[in-house]
């Protein structure tokens, strides 16, 4: 089977305005969502890691 599928496509072809337009919109949707996924996760997770890092440099008393 020595068939290209690469032949199939055009080198010259350009997609749709429309298509250019609806990809645009999808980044744009997904970058959004990072950032809600950033505010919301995101400081959170610092909050967390100082938390703990203050938690771990307190001196443990020794039990005697």
């Amino acid at each position: 089977m020595t068939d290209d599928t690469f032949q199939d496509f055009d080198d010259d072809a350009q997609a749709p305005a429309h298509l250019k337009g609806m990809i645009t919109a999808e980044i744009d949707v997904i970058r959004d969502i990072m950032q809600v996924v950033q505010m919301f996760l995101g400081e959170t997770m610092v909050t967390g890691v100082i938390l703990l890092q203050e938690l771990e440099d307190k001196p443990k008393k020794d039990k005697e």
